[in-house]
């Protein structure tokens, strides 16, 4: 009897995942139906190519009414699509956003099978900034530096990672995190051997990833940050006891939304029912909207010093690791410390922008090396199981920055400290800075994390014949 309980449970607690993770995108091709795809765009807008399945994304935005606040863009979780946030559009809709202010787009695959990566998935949402930044000043005139972004699930940390391989924190006002993992998920495994392994071992707690993407602060920049999340561990299968925190950010406005007001929203319904809505705007409409026509001020450093381009402006500091956020110290001017790196970006409070993170290191005695390079410990190359890769430069004064979505860093990008942790296909791009400003030419490593290569070191002919070549092109398998 003790057996049949269990497996009762068991039972339960399966339906209850499926039932929180597995909408129409994954049942109704279980059933043989086709999911329509949202393209809700309009003619003259051209949808940016998603990084993991080669194709134009769908979604929606646009279509007119202009930009008069800061618009939004909503970042979907995992096994969805951008047709996910079609309730919050409308609610939006209904409380005064224009169509040109508010946006989605689906930038990875709908189905259990292929489940997206946060690493694989980051150039995807740069794509998706970049496409709506220019089509709203082709259509409206208007430059728009700033978005809030409202991520869901693994929409969560794909922003944060984004933000910070991008070194974008500038380009996002507010930031709402909802029901995401920041701390990990009990669903995600470090001996994860499937096609998921990538956002497993991404997300599992206490992950070397987690780490890295938590290194210098959970809430860097000028972006203002809000989370909101089950917390009573109990409404959001995804995060029962000990992880019902895991959705908070240390530094951000976090509200446990079911455990304050003692409501049962679960993980799909926290984003997208009226209450929890009604949260999200009343926080955004806080925040204060940028002034028109602003510019976002620059850093300027001379010698030991580092100030803002523009009367007013101030700069936010901070040293070693640590990244400055809007409660470091705001300063006319930052004094670089003998020996130390300093990381700072420019905030004009009037105007409400921030211009890009920037890296220094001070010395006041440096004598430059003859050559500046970067060495790595591994090659290009596909690897079975994740990879620590370490970074070094000929310089011993120099500093290291990366970014691990194959753009090529600025000294705002993540400072390397220990090797970096390699659990999806993605390129490594490397370089290095001297005291004096001066950069290496960058070290690119396209690192293919493959199941493929898996399963093809374990086809059933080696197994017979070890001297069969291992043939493997070094092509993700893509599809749905």
């Amino acid at each position: 009897m003790a057996m049949l309980n269990r497996r009762g449970i068991a039972i339960a607690a399966s339906l209850a995942l499926i039932a929180a993770c597995a909408p129409r995108e994954v049942i109704l091709p279980k059933l043989g139906i086709e999911v329509p795809k949202l393209q809700d765009f309009p003619a003259d807008f051209v949808a940016p190519v998603s990084n993991e399945t080669g194709q134009p994304m769908g979604g929606f935005g646009g279509g007119g009414g202009g930009v008069q606040r800061t618009p939004v863009i909503f970042v979907h979780g995992n096994t969805v699509s951008a047709a996910f946030w079609l309730p919050a559009r409308e609610y939006f809709l209904e409380q005064g956003y224009s169509q040109d202010e508010l946006w989605a787009l689906s930038y990875g695959w709908n189905n259990v099978r292929y489940l997206d990566s946060n690493d694989l998935s980051v150039p995807s949402l740069e794509r998706t900034v970049n496409a709506v930044q220019n089509y709203l000043y082709k259509a409206t005139g208007r430059q728009v530096h700033q978005f809030d972004l409202i991520g869901h699930s693994l929409g969560v940390t794909l922003v944060r990672q984004w933000m910070k391989q991008t070194n974008s924190y500038h380009k996002v006002r507010s930031f709402i995190g909802v029901a995401g993992a920041s701390d990990g998920v009990w669903t995600a495994w470090a001996d994860s051997r499937a096609q998921q392994r990538p956002v497993s071992w991404e997300i599992y707690p206490d992950s070397p990833w987690l780490e890295q993407l938590n290194r210098g602060g959970e809430t860097p920049g000028a972006t203002h940050y809000m989370t909101l999340y089950d917390g009573s561990g109990w409404g959001d299968v995804l995060f029962p006891p000990p992880f019902q925190d895991s959705g908070a950010l240390e530094g951000a406005y976090n509200l446990p939304y079911n455990r304050v007001h003692g409501t049962y929203y679960d993980h799909l319904m926290l984003p997208r029912v009226p209450a929890t809505m009604d949260a999200m705007l009343e926080w955004l409409r806080n925040r204060g909207e940028p002034l028109p026509q602003a510019e976002p001020p620059r850093l300027i450093r001379d010698g030991a010093l580092v100030w803002a381009d523009q009367p007013g402006a101030v700069v936010h500091c901070a040293t070693g690791q640590l990244l400055p956020d809007r409660s470091s110290a705001a300063k006319p001017q930052w004094t670089l410390a003998e020996g130390e790196i300093s990381s700072c970006f420019p905030l004009h409070p009037r105007s409400g922008l921030a211009g890009p993170m920037a890296r220094y290191k001070q010395l006041a005695d440096y004598q430059p090396s003859a050559e500046l390079t970067v060495q790595a410990s591994h090659e290009s190359g596909a690897y079975e199981q994740r990879q620590q890769v370490s970074l070094s430069a000929s310089d011993p004064q120099a500093f290291i920055v990366y970014t691990t979505a194959g753009l090529e860093p600025d000294s705002g990008a993540p400072l390397y400290s220990e090797p970096v942790e390699i659990v999806a296909p993605v390129s490594l791009v490397a370089m290095a800075i001297t005291p004096d400003g001066r950069r290496s030419e960058p070290l690119r490593l396209d690192i293919d994390i493959s199941m493929e290569l898996v399963e093809a070191r374990r086809s059933l002919q080696r197994q017979f014949d070890p001297s069969t070549p291992v043939e493997y092109e070094g092509k993700r398998k893509k599809g749905n």
